[in-house]
């Protein structure tokens, strides 16, 4: 009896942490807009830096991040200040999605060793560090949270 009550609250607390990663992502976001024209800024300087101490990017790699970042930026920006006017369901579903071809975007850039580095550290965060579990995943997505994302979108 304990087991199945147990099982059955598992996709409770997932739910309750999924949703919890929307908000952080939202809140993320919204915290950038906020700054104005220094968003953007802050916003590729925010991701590069709290990657570049798992990934450390080559000097090759410098430029092309901090472009990707500041497209993503300006990517999410519009679709967020939308989803704020419309509340519609469908601009709320567009910004979700864009956040994961955007971590699946930076990925694709990564070799395969940063790769592996980044997605095992974000792995132990999960496990071990609920601070920077939340503060990477308002950014980035472990590999459990992109999978959990794509399912529900």
């Amino acid at each position: 009896m304990k087991i199945v009550f147990l099982f059955l609250l598992i996709p409770i607390l997932s739910f309750a942490q999924f949703e919890k990663s929307i908000k952080l992502k939202v809140a993320a976001i919204q915290n950038f807009v906020k700054k104005g024209e220094e968003g953007e800024t802050a916003y590729w300087q925010t991701k590069g830096k709290i990657t570049f101490g798992i990934v450390n990017y080559t000097e090759e790699q410098n430029p092309v991040f901090k472009e990707l970042f500041i497209n993503q930026y300006k990517e999410i920006v519009i679709i967020y200040n939308k989803m704020n006017v419309t509340e519609d369901e469908k601009d709320t579903n567009l910004f979700i999605k864009t956040l994961i071809r955007q971590e699946q975007d930076y990925r694709n850039l990564l070799t395969q060793e940063q790769l592996k580095f980044y997605l095992k550290q974000l792995a132990e965060f999960e496990k071990s560090n609920l601070q920077a579990n939340e503060s990477y995943s308002s950014l980035f997505f472990s590999e459990n949270l992109l999978k959990e994302y794509i399912a529900r979108f």
